[in-house]
């Protein structure tokens, strides 16, 4: 094939990864957003801390455990896609249940134990496709190039949540025109139906066939030991994504701790969603264009300081005597600022991951990681019980200190920019 052959494969590939990336990120992070739109589903049919504050955190560890047991069959195969479209089918089969009960059913713990069960299935159902998208995106986006396709995928993407975020205010804000549950059923609907075109767009990418005549080591504890002990740049991104996904264990209870003890109304939580849409796409443009120059690291731990300052204003609030109508004000940029983090971090923290870990053993660094942080994220999901037992202000104030922590690990990396700007 020649090099102009090579260089149209590369950039069909580019954007169909830009349009699978930009649907999937307008959904989740909209009509299908796990700290707002799905803990807010939930607070219309429990007040326990515990299970709102379950939500967001147990979809990412359902997303990250199983990753550990897809890495021996991607290491012994050619190509990853036909894994990443078995686990969308699954997905978009949870898709349509949890609409289907949402729309005829109208008892609360039937609701609630569906959506339980939607978070854990569809989770674990994206954690399978995880590892394999990883390496699809790997072979196919040059390193150099990484964090600016990410940040090209996260803008689009938050153009499309802006677009998703007015899909919400219409189904469930103030002046909804559809009432408790129907209007969160059809709004499950519309995100089963993008993320299903999301699906699609990703399933056309043409995937190049792996080096067959590599050998890989085996993944076993002795390996895993062995790679910790001798890789202080991976053992430093380990340790930059722990302190991160610990830092973001809260995001779910920020609408709940707003509504519960600084009297916002939870029909706010689109409008809030609408601002983090339309700040995220700005910052994640901005931080894929920089990355080209200084890297990765840099935006990563600007944005955890971002994420920290936003946990500093929650704790500020009651101090100064913020509440009602001036706390729903007040929301305003304390979302800013976690949608700053947010934009910064999508953008490159999975192009920093790339590019600290060797191209040949992506599969066992990588999946070892997401699967650590599955186990992480189960920490995470006990936020609620942490809220409960030592109030919002010290869970606020322990986010607020790991945030830095992250931020600092970050920062002692070292990406190899020989490789990337070959």
């Amino acid at each position: 094939m020649s090099i102009r052959l090579l260089t149209q494969a590369t950039r069909r590939n580019t954007r169909l990864s830009i349009l699978n990336g930009a649907i999937m990120i307008g959904t989740t992070n909209s009509v299908a957003s796990p700290d707002l739109v799905m803990t807010a589903f939930a607070a219309h049919l429990t007040s326990n801390p515990l299970i709102l504050g379950l939500i967001g955190p147990l979809q990412a560890a359902t997303w990250s455990l199983p990753q550990i047991w897809t890495v021996g069959w991607l290491q012994r195969t050619r190509r990853a896609l036909p894994m990443y479209n078995y686990a969308a089918l699954l997905r978009m089969v949870g898709w349509i249940v949890l609409t289907v009960v949402v729309l005829l059913v109208n008892d609360a713990t039937i609701l609630l134990g569906t959506l339980l069960a939607f978070t854990i299935i569809g989770g674990a159902a994206a954690g399978v496709a995880g590892l394999p998208f990883t390496e699809v995106i790997g072979k196919i986006i040059p390193p150099r190039q990484r964090g600016l396709i990410f940040g090209w995928r996260g803008a689009l993407g938050g153009v499309l949540a802006v677009f998703g975020a007015q899909v919400v205010v219409f189904f469930t804000g103030p002046g909804a025109r559809f009432d408790f549950p129907i209007n969160y059923g059809l709004l499950f609907a519309f995100a089963g139906f993008t993320q299903m075109f999301g699906f699609f767009s990703f399933s056309l990418v043409q995937e190049p066939d792996a080096d067959a005549d590599v050998h890989h080591p085996k993944l076993s504890t002795e390996v895993v030991r062995s790679i910790w002990r001798s890789d202080s740049n991976y053992r430093h991104y380990v340790q930059g994504r722990t302190f991160f996904e610990l830092s973001s264990m809260a995001n779910g209870l920020v609408i709940v701790y707003a509504n519960q003890v600084l009297g916002v109304r939870l029909e706010l939580a689109g409008t809030y969603l609408l601002v983090s849409s339309i700040l995220r796409p700005i910052f994640s443009i901005g931080a894929g264009r920089l990355s080209v120059r200084v890297g990765n690291r840099l935006p990563v731990a600007v944005g955890l300081i971002a994420q920290g300052l936003g946990w500093a204003l929650l704790l500020i609030a009651p101090l100064v005597g913020v509440h009602g109508s001036a706390a729903e004000y007040y929301l305003v940029p304390v979302y800013s600022l976690i949608a700053i983090q947010k934009g910064l971090i999508f953008s490159n923290l999975m192009a920093l991951g790339l590019n600290v870990t060797p191209e040949t053993e992506r599969a066992l660094y990588m999946g070892t990681l997401n699967t650590w942080i599955g186990v992480v994220s189960i920490v995470g999901a006990l936020s609620g019980v942490i809220a409960k037992t030592i109030g919002f202000e010290a869970l606020f104030g322990i986010t607020m200190v790991l945030s830095c922590l992250s931020a600092w690990q970050f920062m002692r990396l070292r990406e190899d920019w020989d490789r990337i700007r070959s």
